[in-house]
């Protein structure tokens, strides 16, 4: 082998490995260049799903508010009813005092009413009962206390 055939090989040689170092730093660079890609992606999609986040949060907080005014409205609700409820047992109670009231009444009446009966001046007849007079009964008698004003004489 001559010299210069030795010069030519390591020529070859040299460019060989100068072409090897350019293919092999292009895709070097290449394969930074989709890393970066895929990190600028990744964090593209990162944000987007912050985002989504952001909006989910804010829906599920309008869904909570709406949540918590249909169970306050169903609270006073609730308590309305309680109320009138309470309200209707204490007016039936009251009614119920009040017919009591009215049977109490009408049974003093009817006793009074009974006791002035037997007061009325008349005759027995044959089984003992009073024997009311006419004139007495009919409530025109001069001393009849049902008239407005009677009068002794």
């Amino acid at each position: 082998m001559n010299g210069m055939t030795i010069v030519w090989i390591v020529v070859a040689v040299a460019v060989l490995v100068i072409v090897v170092a350019l293919i092999a730093g292009a895709a070097s660079r290449s394969s930074k260049r989709r890393a970066e890609q895929q990190r600028q992606q990744a964090r593209q999609e990162a944000h987007e799903h912050e985002q989504q986040a952001q909006v989910s949060a804010v829906e599920a907080d309008k869904q909570q508010a709406v949540a918590d005014e249909v169970d306050a409205r169903a609270r006073k609700a609730q308590a309305i009813a309680d109320e009138k409820a309470a309200e209707a047992r204490r007016l039936a109670a009251g009614a119920q005092e009040r017919q009591q009231a009215a049977t109490d009444a009408r049974n003093e009446s009817d006793e009074h009413r009974d006791h002035a009966q037997n007061l009325w001046p008349g005759e027995k007849d044959e089984m003992g009962e009073k024997n009311v007079r006419p004139d007495w009964d009919d409530g025109n008698h001069p001393h009849d206390p049902r008239r407005p004003k009677h009068t002794k004489g």
